[in-house]
């Protein structure tokens, strides 16, 4: 019997992570294999990689001691930590596919602005001890977006820019139990190719005056990136040792035959004693740059930092728990040889104290980080970054935090915080200007990275969690974010207050509702050379999925339904409402 239903939805991203926890303590035999695939929603409002993927492969079990943001708020990429504010590009509503049920699932969609998605997981050989599996994702959009006087008052006509947007992604991965280890290891690849679409003032003037047609003047870029993986771990205690090694090659290449290879190798050890544990994380970066000569637009040669060199963290430290809580004492040092910072030194502590069992804890510290901005990194946050700007890494000497977690009725949860760190030499972004004397005062799509003093900044965040048995679940979270900078320096383009709203619903075990809301205020552009008011950003989407068949569901996604034209990038204005749908086929 066919089922009819009014639905909208959410399109999918596979997540593979590698799911291995027993009780610290235990010694046990486990060669058991498995991947959890999770189905999320695929959005791209302004024309952009709808999953932010790890700024180091998806290497260790996830450290959820503290909430941890990078020092430019949401909008780079930060290892995906379940207590952190996410990152706001995109709603996100989760559908577990049963692992006892299904092994594999094909997804295929479309929708208007010539969007097309086509995505597929499956395992290629499966036994007790192995599990060897593929992923593989097509992300496309090829309409245009309309910038309009309105949005840049500027423009001299409203017009019409290619939008292309094309992201493909491969990957084949391996796993093997080895009594209580395990041996991991992928290969991936991605190709990315899109348009500088957004608004280009000196184009613009070109165009006004008959010099050019700028409807058909556009840039398009490419970057490739290639990662190789292996990885070994215990996933308990061996005795009174545990231990995490991997090493990783990642390539990272552009169209304009720019090259990045950056050799990433990460060891953890633990050594347990009776109440307390020692620690020791060493992380090696090893980058090695191939740039090409500079052309008439880009300025290779004028790059400070498009130098090999290697960066060592260390991270020795020492935990011990007690029955109402815990604290780690330990320190960073992070050495550069080649170019950046010779030496740094950072505290690591941590601790939490339960007020009330499992219902009420607080918890602390005082740590630090050296950030790695390498290409891959920052293209990830920005993709239309100038691609002769190798941006600086980032230290945080210091960054300080609190909070509170509380547990109401099994069924409320709420994790009030606050935070402040200091950054030295942090970066934003902004147009490049051109160096035409005639238009001295114009700026391009492509943006400059400029460089501030050191800095403060100062944080509150809120989370909220609530679930109804298991028809329905709302979750909000908020970050108020206040920066101090010297006069005449000012964050741009960061939002000084971001809010996300999720909520699902499942009246049936056929079908399922999602709406999210996101929320980005206060952010401020250079234009011309003086401060513009950025507008703020209002994003409702709703969805929902709905189950034809055991092995079938199709899906709808209404996103941007207010129709908003907002920007994350100033001259990039997003999509305005946007429809996917399309069909699931789990196996």
């Amino acid at each position: 019997m066919k089922r009819i239903a009014s639905f909208f939805t959410a399109v999918a991203l596979a997540g593979l992570p590698v799911m291995a926890q027993t009780d610290m303590g235990k010694v046990e035999t486990d060669t058991t294999i498995s991947r959890d695939i999770e189905v999320v929603k695929e959005y791209n409002p302004v024309i952009r990689e709808a999953g932010k993927v790890n700024t180091m492969p998806e290497l260790r079990d996830v450290d959820t001691k503290k909430i941890k943001t990078n020092y430019s708020i949401w909008t780079l990429p930060t290892t995906p930590v379940s207590e952190v504010i996410p990152t706001l590009d995109y709603a996100e509503a989760s559908t577990p596919v049963p692992q006892d049920v299904h092994e594999g699932f094909v997804r295929v969609g479309g929708g208007n602005y010539t969007s097309f998605l086509g995505e597929v997981y499956t395992p290629l050989y499966k036994d007790g001890s192995y599990l060897i599996d593929f992923y593989g994702k097509h992300n496309s959009s090829f309409g245009d977006i309309e910038l309009t006087k309105d949005m840049y008052p500027s423009l001299y006509r409203n017009l019409e820019s290619d939008a292309l947007f094309n992201d493909n992604k491969a990957k084949v991965a391996f796993l093997k139990g080895i009594r209580n280890s395990e041996f991991s290891a992928f290969v991936d690849f991605g190709y990315n190719r899109f348009n500088y679409y957004g608004y280009d003032s000196f184009k613009d003037s070109l165009a006004n005056n008959a010099k050019l047609n700028l409807s058909d003047d556009y840039k398009e870029q490419a970057f490739m990136n290639f990662n190789v993986n292996a990885r070994y771990r215990a996933k308990d205690f061996v005795g009174k040792w545990k231990y995490d090694v991997q090493t990783n090659y990642q390539l990272f290449h552009n169209r304009n035959s720019l090259s990045e290879h950056t050799i990433y190798t990460n060891f953890q050890g633990v050594y347990r004693m009776e109440t307390s544990m020692l620690g020791l994380n060493v992380d090696m970066y090893n980058i090695f740059m191939s740039r090409p000569d500079s052309s008439e637009f880009f300025r290779y040669g004028a790059s400070d930092n498009l130098h090999s060199y290697t960066v060592l963290k260390l991270n020795p430290k020492y935990t011990f728990e007690g029955k109402s809580g815990m604290m780690q004492i330990g320190v960073i040092g992070t050495f550069c040889m080649g170019q950046g910072r010779p030496g740094s030194v950072m505290p690591d502590i941590y601790g939490h104290v339960q007020v009330i069992d499992k219902k009420w804890y607080v918890y602390a510290g005082v740590s630090g980080d050296f950030v790695v901005n390498s290409y891959r990194n920052v293209t990830m946050n920005n993709r239309y970054v100038s691609p002769d700007v190798r941006v600086e890494d980032t230290y945080v000497p210091i960054d300080i935090y609190a909070g509170t977690k509380i547990k109401f009725f099994n069924q409320l949860a709420v994790d009030l915080n606050i935070g402040y760190r200091v950054v030295n030499n942090p970066y934003f972004f902004v147009n490049r200007r051109t160096v035409d004397t005639v238009a001295a005062s114009a700026y391009h799509n492509i943006y400059d990275v400029v460089y501030c003093e050191d800095a403060g900044l100062f944080n509150a965040g809120l989370g909220i969690k609530y679930k109804w048995r298991d028809k329905a679940d709302f979750a909000v979270k908020m970050k108020v974010n206040k920066w101090s900078l010297e006069k005449d320096e000012t964050p741009w383009m960061q939002p000084k207050f971001e809010l996300s709203a999720t909520s699902s619903y499942i009246p049936t075990d056929y079908l399922r509702f999602n709406i999210a809301y996101h929320l980005a205020t206060g952010r401020e552009a250079l234009v011309h050379g003086s401060s513009l008011e950025m507008n703020d950003v209002h994003d409702l989407s709703i969805g929902a999925n709905y189950k034809v068949l055991s092995f079938a569901d199709i899906f709808l996604n209404l996103n941007n339904i207010l129709c908003q034209e907002y920007e994350s990038w100033y001259g990039y204005t997003s999509q305005g409402f946007n429809i996917m749908g399309g069909i699931s086929i789990v196996f």
